[in-house]
């Protein structure tokens, strides 16, 4: 299809502000993505995978270029341990597979068992988690020398996670980073863990650690980041991270994570290889991973999820269909087709006569046929009413069908339910006097 510009044309037509502002920034070549669906995406809330899914979803991930891939953490359960060690067994061919370990010999050993080359070691290091933990920062500090010391012995890889780093004194935060550097941690990671963080104070944290931490340092460490979407700024603040050093953005595919979830893989991915920072990843095999993962996960989508949602690239109003048909860069950011996708019109209440005739030629093949404007006029008048004249009350009543559906497969163990288990087995230790009566 020919468009109405040209490349030369578009070049002049089209501002990019990103590129302006990004002059200023000793951007990175490229990063290698390190995600976390496996892990914390499946902490979401009343989610489980079988081992199957995980394996499934781990080979998708290595053939569509993610370098690091943490997949459970051994010392939770021995079945937990059992799938670790399965998918390791898998020998991926461009993934490494991690697992994770608070700083714990038992941790660690659990990791051992799941014969784990790489493990990721994690605290939370914030004042109130101190105070929770009943630890001091001199404890921790000792606690995180001894536990890598350890894992290093053992022939493991290491990489450190600051858990609620980003709510953390500056000097702690620096004793937690610069003591696991000098136990042997080979990366280290700032944990925004209640995703607090905005881009300003992400651009302000990674470059004091820089500064502070990382420069004074005769061997360069390199750095990640892992945010959260508590207020819908994780992939913001993820690709912030990147634009400042870090080379290990964390993700979850869809953004699955618990509560409001993660940085999307399928986003940060994708907004880092436009502006021209290369991840590795084939991005048009992204809907293939995101739908699977969403089956796998049972939690749907929004139909106006970025990059992979069935509406990211649909057009219905009349004056966007027309403008897209001049050249798509008018209301498209980027080709879909660069993420495996296809733009889709939609015909109801704002189509107008250039969208009504494009959707004749495209759907219904009459491209030899001269159509009078009065007749155009018609079918785009009877197109919107027929839109229009859908019953509320009938979609209202699908939608409550589908809230209350969506109930079913996010529900938990209800309080009741708990407390059936715990009855069934406690029945025995109850006092007569407060046992029913027959």
């Amino acid at each position: 299809m020919s468009y109405k510009f040209t490349k030369e044309e578009l070049r002049e037509l089209l501002i990019d502000y990103n590129e302006i502002v990004l002059e200023k920034y000793d951007l990175p070549d490229k990063v290698e993505i390190w995600d976390e669906t496996l892990r914390d995406g499946e902490q979401s809330p009343t989610v489980y995978l079988t081992l199957d899914e995980k394996i499934h979803l781990t080979k998708l991930m290595d053939e569509i270029g993610v370098k690091l891939i943490a997949v459970g953490f051994p010392a939770v359960s021995d079945s937990e341990k059992k799938i670790v060690k399965s998918i390791v067994k898998e020998n991926l061919k461009r993934s490494t597979i991690l697992g994770i370990a608070r700083p714990r010999k038992d941790d660690i050993n659990a990791c051992i068992d799941a014969d784990l080359k790489e493990i990721v070691i994690f605290m939370p290091i914030s004042p109130i988690f101190r105070k929770t933990l009943k630890q001091t920062a001199d404890e921790q500090l000792k606690q995180i020398k001894s536990a890598i010391h350890y894992a290093k012995d053992n022939g493991l890889k290491i990489n450190w996670v600051s858990e609620d780093g980003t709510r953390c004194d500056f000097i702690h935060l620096k004793d937690v980073f610069n003591t696991a550097i000098k136990a042997g941690a080979e990366r280290i990671v700032l944990g925004d863990t209640v995703g607090i963080l905005t881009p300003q104070s992400t651009s302000y944290l990674i470059k004091r650690i820089k500064e502070e931490i990382i420069n004074p340092l005769k061997q360069k460490v390199p750095m990640g980041i892992h945010t959260h979407n508590d207020f819908g700024l994780a992939v913001a603040n993820t690709i912030t991270g990147v634009f400042e050093g870090c080379q290990y953005p964390h993700t979850c595919i869809n953004g699955y994570g618990e509560r409001a979830g993660n940085a999307a893989l399928e986003e940060v991915a994708t907004i880092l290889e436009r502006v021209g920072i290369k991840t590795g990843i084939d991005l048009t095999k992204l809907p293939e991973l995101s739908e699977i993962c969403e089956k796998y996960f049972c939690k749907p989508l929004s139909q106006y999820k970025p990059i992979v949602g069935d509406y990211a690239f649909s057009h219905e109003s009349g004056l966007h269909i027309a403008a897209i048909l001049a050249h798509p860069l008018t209301y498209e950011p980027i080709n879909p087709r660069m993420v495996g996708r296809r733009r889709k019109f939609y015909l109801g209440k704002f189509s107008g006569s250039k969208s009504i005739l494009h959707a004749l030629k495209q759907k219904i093949k009459v491209l030899d046929l001269d159509i009078p404007d009065e007749i155009i006029k018609k079918i785009v008048t009877d197109v919107k009413r027929k839109h229009e004249s859908t019953s509320k009350e009938e979609l209202r009543a699908s939608f409550n069908i589908i809230k209350e559906e969506l109930k079913k497969i996010t529900k938990g163990v209800s309080d009741r339910e708990f407390f059936e288990i715990v009855n069934h087995y406690a029945q025995p230790y109850v006092p007569d006097e407060f046992k029913p009566k027959n």
